[in-house]
């Protein structure tokens, strides 16, 4: 169950004036005549079209935003009709996810075995002395470029078209490892003759080899450098020739083996990351198919449901919808503190707006353990927090206006086939008006931004794509010791209704002004027209 304080705001609305501690901090309120439900029952259709002129006759009536922020959907299977449309694609969904990651993990397995070859190869070019543009670069001491091309950090083949270029990688090549990698894996497999079987005869033969160079063909030279006998130097010059030899059909062979192995791992990236972007929408939308019984309150529901049984063909959806619009009071500051707040420092934007991300906001509604934000979504952090208003102000989620009329629509619409084949839709319209102040507000907002994230969180983990951001890696907000806390405990056990600290920067005269010119302008201007559309809709007498 959700713990943030917002997700159920009753539980705070209608907190009574005048000692509520939080009046002036923030708003969030409710008129009691500005909660109603409305049941409507009729043929199928006729309440969903009432929802969808309802819907998108909040644009037209220029609300800053219209959004979705929960639904779900139970279908019994009796109603074989509605059951295929719904549970059934969800689950040829799944198994299209199943084969998808099935081909997805057979693309990375196949990936992982053409790296593995890669970087043998990698390894064998390096003896050869090729390098990479930006080792090379780094080598020279330049600076990488701006924009840094796809083929920066794979090795630079073509290096040896360029004669100055071919003379530096020579002066790279490392024959030492190369010569090593001779005696292993070459001169081994030549049966008796290998140096590893007659070092019986000349014991320091293979230490010999590694000290001679590419141009020792002298058996007099060898003999005098290297101070052995004429049998050895003999048999030292024939294994030498054989590994210039083999040296130089190693270096082809192995550039045109890395060059094919390079074009086969692209392919098998990109494959894998096409898998990736063809699972996304498929993952995204199994997830958001949510059925009723997936919620601990979803089933407690449906098992006092008072119209279900397993017999009935019955199909169950609910629609959360919230819409909000700024308002303006016919006074304006009178009575409230925002001049003052305007002008205390901390407490504005770079803009020289009220700041809906202030200190109270912080400590009570996001970063509290028990009631915040953090509370359901743990992983949020300031800078993501700071992201998201500059985003909500840039989209105008958000205004100048400190205070908005935040309207919860929930529709939910029923479905029954009775056995002669007669269909019956009911439909329930239960809308709520609150006024909110800004900082209030954000924070709503802020609920159901972390949870998109957490759907695309959710989508990366399962497609096993990453999804960090520096928002993720940021710091969390550590929530400061609140000046005076102990003193106003003690007025609090004491009963002592008074403060000895001034109200936030909110409207808080409740039974004054949050009444008359909050409340009443709003319940008559924004929830009557509402509740009269649906009524109208519905064939049912206006209210007055």
């Amino acid at each position: 169950m959700a713990k943030f304080i917002l997700d159920n705001y009753g539980k705070i609305n209608h907190a009574g004036p005048p000692f509520d501690k939080w009046l002036g901090y923030g708003i969030c309120n409710s008129p009691f005549e500005a909660e109603v439900s409305i049941d409507f029952t009729a043929a199928p259709g006729a309440t969903l079209s009432v929802f969808y002129s309802l819907v998108w006759m909040f644009d037209k009536w220029e609300y800053q935003k219209v959004v979705k922020a929960d639904e779900w959907v139970d279908v019994s299977p009796v109603h074989q009709q509605y059951y295929q449309l719904t549970h059934k694609q969800k689950e040829e969904l799944e198994t299209r996810i199943k084969q998808g990651l099935q081909s997805s993990a057979q693309a990375v397995a196949d990936l992982e075995l053409l790296l593995h070859d890669k970087r043998k190869y990698e390894e064998f070019l390096r003896y050869l002395g090729y390098r990479t543009p930006r080792e090379m670069e780094e080598a020279q001491k330049k600076k990488p470029p701006e924009s840094v091309p796809a083929t920066y950090d794979e090795l630079y083949l073509t290096v040896d078209n360029d004669e100055k270029k071919k003379k530096h990688r020579i002066t790279n090549i490392d024959n030492h490892s190369l010569k090593a990698v001779f005696i292993d894996q070459v001169d081994a497999h030549t049966g008796e003759v290998a140096m590893r079987s007659i070092i019986q005869r000349w014991p320091t033969l293979i230490s010999d080899f590694m000290r001679m160079k590419d141009e020792d063909v002298n058996p007099e030279t060898v003999m005098k450098d290297l101070d052995v006998s004429r049998a050895e130097a003999v048999v030292l010059i024939t294994k030498n020739k054989l590994f210039n030899e083999w040296k130089k059909l190693f270096a082809g062979q192995t550039k045109q083996r890395y060059e094919r192995i390079m074009a086969l791992v692209r392919s098998r990236k990109k494959s894998v990351d096409e898998y990736k972007e063809w699972l996304t929408p498929v993952v995204a939308r199994h997830r958001m198919i949510k059925e009723q019984l997936s919620s601990d309150a979803g089933r407690s529901e449906q098992l006092a449901m008072y119209f279900r049984s397993g017999g009935t063909a019955v199909s169950m959806s609910m629609i959360e919808d919230w819409a909000w619009k700024d308002f303006r009071t016919p006074e304006f500051f009178k009575g409230g503190s925002e001049l003052e707040a305007r002008i205390a420092p901390g407490a504005k934007m770079e803009t020289g707006e009220l700041d809906p991300y202030d200190e109270w906001t912080k400590k009570t509604l996001i970063w509290d353990k028990e009631q915040g934000l953090v509370a359901d979504h743990n992983w949020i952090t300031e800078e993501w927090i700071q992201k998201q208003k500059e985003d909500m102000f840039k989209e105008n989620w958000l205004t100048r206006k400190l205070y908005y009329s935040f309207i919860k629509l929930v529709y939910v619409r029923t479905v029954v086939r009775m056995p002669n084949g007669e269909e019956i839709e009911d439909g329930i319209f239960n809308v709520k008006l609150t006024c909110m102040s800004r900082n209030v507000l954000f924070a709503k907002i802020l609920q159901l931004k972390a949870k998109q994230e957490e759907l695309n969180q959710y989508v990366a983990d399962l497609i096993g794509t990453k999804h960090e951001a520096d928002w993720m890696k940021g710091k969390k907000y550590e929530v400061p010791k609140a000046k005076f806390e102990n003193i106003q405990k003690l007025f609090d056990k004491l009963s002592l209704n008074f403060q000895i600290f001034k109200r936030g920067p909110y409207e808080h005269d409740f039974d004054e002004r949050l009444t008359k010119y909050y409340f009443a302008p709003m319940a008559e201007e924004r929830y009557n027209p509402i509740v009269n559309l649906i009524k109208k809709k519905m064939g049912y007498g206006l209210s007055s």
